[in-house]
């Protein structure tokens, strides 16, 4: 349903799978190419082992991200196809977002909320300067927020709660645009507009 935007002066976005298609079984494929486990022992994995999300808020480092990966994955090979792995689950940008971004940022503070980390981040940096060479990422936003940056997570309160802090912002005054819904439940708790991405492109009708 289309969020009534009267109050707005703020919005939110998340990355993948709003900014950037995201496909997390190319990376749980990758893994499973690199190892001698299956792909549903990879996904697994994932879900189990807590590094991971300790690299997202910043309690790990690079190094040491890849060598949980390299134990558990019995992999001995170049950090650099490690990262192409870890990196598989990011997708294409459209270049029209971006656009669409830019004229937005003309009526509305805008921000970014992203579950993220250092590897993805350089990745999907490179991929904005392929389509946007003479702006990078975060010169169309007010300010950027990454988990592991801040050391908070989504749909932990204290993700959102550290742009409302930080910039005075008023929830209702604020439009959080994300693909997962627990994600967008938990920004709703806070009183914050939400609005779930179902489909990559969705969010940009919301501004035609």
């Amino acid at each position: 349903m289309k969020p009534d935007l009267t109050k707005i002066s703020s919005v939110i976005f998340d990355l993948g799978g709003v900014i950037i298609d995201l496909d997390m079984d190319a990376t749980y494929k990758a893994f499973a190419d690199l190892s001698d486990l299956t792909f549903e022992q990879v996904k697994e994995l994932a879900a189990k082992e807590d590094f991971f999300l300790k690299y997202e808020v910043g309690e790990i480092d690079d190094p040491t991200f890849r060598a949980h990966l390299r134990e558990h994955l019995e992999f001995t090979g170049e950090d650099g196809h490690l990262d192409a792995a870890w990196n598989a689950m990011l997708g294409k940008i459209d270049k029209d977002k971006l656009e669409r971004i830019e004229q937005m940022a003309q009526k509305y503070k805008l921000f970014v909320m992203s579950n993220t980390n250092e590897i993805h981040i350089r990745f999907f940096n490179r991929l904005v300067n392929h389509i946007s060479p003479n702006k990078p990422f975060h010169k169309y936003f007010t300010e950027v927020y990454l988990s592991q940056e801040v050391g908070e997570r989504k749909p932990n309160p204290g993700a959102w709660q550290v742009i409302l802090n930080d910039h005075q912002l008023s929830p209702e005054t604020c439009l959080f645009i994300d693909d997962k819904l627990e994600n967008i439940e938990a920004a709703e708790k806070l009183g914050i507009v939400g609005y779930q991405n179902v489909s990559p492109r969705d969010w940009l009708e919301l501004f035609a």
